[in-house]
């Protein structure tokens, strides 16, 4: 039973860990994601990951979910930990938001 609800913005409070919630759009609806400005870690959830990214399937928003992309490329990142396979760091979450996104923008 949820016991409080989470918007794009509000603060999650762990006391040694302050996690800002990201509404990022475009692979499923509802998915949230948190970012820890501190240090730089994200979780990812479905947003991104170590693998094939998949933008095209029911109820997916093909350009929010690059907007998503771009925003998660723009973020302070330092680790990634996706909903699916291993943790990466910036450089390779910049490369795969780049590889995803170039074939989109031609």
């Amino acid at each position: 039973m949820a016991t409080a609800t989470v918007e794009e913005g509000s603060i999650i409070d762990l006391g040694d860990a302050r996690f800002e919630v990201l509404h990022l759009l475009g692979h499923a609806p509802g998915q949230a994601r948190l970012f820890e400005p501190a240090t730089g870690l994200l979780f990812g959830a479905d947003a991104v990951y170590d693998g094939p990214l998949i933008a095209d399937g029911p109820g997916m928003d093909r350009a929010a979910y690059a907007r998503t992309l771009r925003r998660l490329r723009g973020l302070p990142v330092t680790r990634v930990h996706g909903g699916h396979d291993g943790d990466f760091d910036r450089d390779r979450l910049h490369r795969i938001i780049d590889d995803h996104l170039t074939p989109w923008d031609a």
